[in-house]
């Protein structure tokens, strides 16, 4: 036999090559196909998932500036591939969110005024809301992705209360725009640095600055003027237009009849921004408010003081609560320190009822003219002296009332001390005010006990009333009972209310039977 001349061997050497060969580019169009493709699905879902994550930091901003709650919310900066026994994966693809520089939202032509009534309203806050531009600083926080595959991928950015998509071919609102509602414009600035970039899981806790507390009234500074406000966006003006369409807050052809009051959607003054223009003739309730995320967030200074209660139509010998406000240029309460005097009455020092609340208490001992002024400004400068007749009232940090002392009972010009006792002379002291709070994060709780005693002899208490108040100064609750003419009334009170708009406060209303009635006021708060 020959063997040297077979050759059956061969083929099945060549045909294990073939196979071997067969594999190895089997498995690399694999690698190189299918790997990159399934790596793409991964980080399309990765990144539909941080879609969510941004607006769920958009709810919570918006909250914290509504309620003074901070709530963190995780934001997934990167994503995982799954393991593979064979095949080779790229490194984990991360992603950066981070702040930048958005401008000023601007406020213009706005005068704290309702246009519905004359004459005008809200003289004290008016010193600050006159008309002036008022511009507060706002930033933008965008998460950028650093995908392997998804390279078309967006850029998902917060901005105005507003998410949207950046693509290279145009943006994608993911969100509602919270700026108009009706007659209400809400304005949330964004304050803060916050750059992280990786693959993991970064935690965002939107840190509440000035909440919206507070609500001003605000119309045009004239007839031919339109409140409206600058939005310093990198959306454009026909893309608010249709945003605020999409939501029946456009208008556009001027109908006062119906409830829609933006007029137009320009574009605005500066580069990058829009300008909202709202309808005449309509009077809009403005509440502006600023969160920090990250690090760098700094506290708001005063910006104005306004009053809160009025000294009205005094009598001599008998005093009068008045309170006064110090707010921010959010128009939120801010701490402060203030003085408190009058051209001719000491008026003792005052109380905090809250941060950057005052109440005093006025009782003039002689009739006639006189101006009672509060400041958080250096008392030793003239327009501050707040005992001086060179105290300026129309400035911003200034509240003056000009009061017009009368007689009581025709007592007579100077009647009852006569220039002696300048300290407070109530006809009512409340001797008993006790609260016991238990309130929860859903609920106002809380009980009161009052006592009033008659200060002035004639034993003429009429009426105690008891009543939980919340932020915008709605009553939420009250209770009250009436007495025939007493020296001594004691009232309790229970509320148990959902929470609405801080802070909270009971406040208590003691009046007697006088013409015109004593009335003493106290409130604690809670919540």
């Amino acid at each position: 036999m020959r063997f040297r001349d077979d050759e059956r061997a061969v083929t099945v050497q060549i045909g294990a090559v073939l196979l071997l060969g067969f594999v190895v580019v089997s498995m690399s169009m694999y690698q190189a196909a299918v790997v990159p493709d399934e790596n793409r699905q991964v980080e399309f879902r990765h990144n539909e998932r941080v879609q969510g994550d941004m607006q769920e930091v958009r709810n919570a901003v918006l909250r914290t500036a509504a309620t003074d709650g901070s709530t963190p919310v995780s934001v997934e900066l990167g994503a995982r591939y799954p393991a593979r026994a064979v095949f080779v994966n790229p490194g984990p693809p991360g992603g950066t969110l981070s702040t930048s520089s958005l401008g000023n939202l601007t406020v213009r032509h706005a005068v704290a005024d309702d246009a519905a009534t004359t004459p005008s309203d809200f003289e004290e806050t008016r010193d600050f809301w006159d008309g002036s531009d008022r511009n507060y600083t706002t930033r933008a926080l965008t998460y950028r992705p650093q995908y392997a595959q998804y390279g078309e991928a967006p850029e998902t950015t917060y901005e105005n209360g507003l998410v949207y998509n950046r693509f290279d071919s145009g943006n994608v609102a993911l969100t509602d725009q919270s700026v108009v509602s009706g007659r209400r414009i809400s304005l949330v600035a964004l304050s803060g640095n916050l750059s992280r970039g990786g693959t993991g899981t970064l935690s965002v806790n939107p840190r509440p600055v000035s909440v919206s507390t507070r609500t001003v009234s605000v119309s045009a500074e004239s007839e031919a003027e339109n409140v409206s406000v600058v939005v310093p966006t990198r959306l454009g003006d026909d893309t608010w237009e249709r945003l605020l369409r999409d939501a029946g807050q456009f208008d556009g052809a001027g109908d006062e009849s119906n409830r829609r009051y933006v007029h137009a959607v320009n574009a605005g003054p500066r580069p990058d921004t829009v300008e909202i223009v709202f309808e005449r003739n309509a009077t809009y309730q403005l509440k502006l408010s600023r969160v920090g995320v990250g690090t760098d967030v700094e506290g708001t200074e005063p910006a104005y003081a306004t009053s809160v209660r009025d000294v009205e139509s005094p009598f001599v010998n008998r005093s009068y609560p008045f309170e006064v406000e110090v707010r921010d240029k959010y128009n939120n309460p801010v701490p402060a320190v203030v003085d408190a005097g009058a051209t001719r009455t000491n008026i003792p020092d005052g109380v905090a009822v809250e941060d950057g609340r005052f109440r005093y208490r006025y009782a003039p001992n002689t009739t006639g003219e006189e101006s009672v002024n509060v400041t958080y400004g250096d008392t030793s400068v003239p327009e501050h002296d707040v005992s001086g007749g060179a105290f300026d009232g129309s400035r911003p940090e200034n509240v003056q009332y000009d009061v017009r002392v009368q007689s009581a009972g025709g007592g007579g010009d100077g009647g009852g001390t006569g220039g002696g006792d300048d300290g407070d002379t109530s006809a009512i002291t409340i001797t008993r005010f006790n609260v016991n709070d238990n309130s929860n994060p859903a609920h106002v709780r809380a009980s009161a006990q009052v006592t009033a005693e008659d200060a002035d002899g004639d034993d003429d208490i009429r009426r105690v009333t008891v009543e939980l108040v919340d932020g915008t100064g709605a009553v939420l609750d009250s209770t009250s009972r009436e007495y025939g003419g007493v020296s001594s009334a004691t009232h309790n009170a229970n509320f148990d209310e959902k929470r609405t708009a801080g802070p909270y406060v009971v406040r208590v209303t003691v009046i007697d039977s006088d013409s015109p009635p004593n009335e003493e006021v106290e409130e604690k708060r809670v919540g």
